[in-house]
């Protein structure tokens, strides 16, 4: 069983999953001819912007639970305690 990740297409034939061998790869064919410097210089390029994206994402977040926790928001609210599975 292979795992999968989904990703934009690099082009009309890409199927944007990335993990699944074909019997070719497997077998040590290419099964597509490999990218160019410039091809993979891009994709890496935009694989860094995305995790910067989801870096930046993931420090807002923690900043707003902070601010949340810290302005105690359960109480308004009804609940006795910090309602962690419903804040999201």
């Amino acid at each position: 069983m292979h795992s999968h990740a989904l990703v934009v297409p690099a082009d009309p034939e890409d199927d944007g999953v990335v993990g699944e061998q074909t019997e070719d790869q497997e077998h040590g064919a290419a099964a597509r001819p490999p990218l160019s410097e410039a091809r993979a210089r891009e994709m890496t390029a935009g694989l860094r912007e995305v995790m910067d994206d989801v870096r930046r994402s993931v420090a807002v977040l923690a900043a707003r639970v902070h601010d949340a926790h810290a302005a105690r928001v359960w109480l308004p609210l009804g609940h006795r305690t910090f309602p962690v599975e419903s804040a999201c």
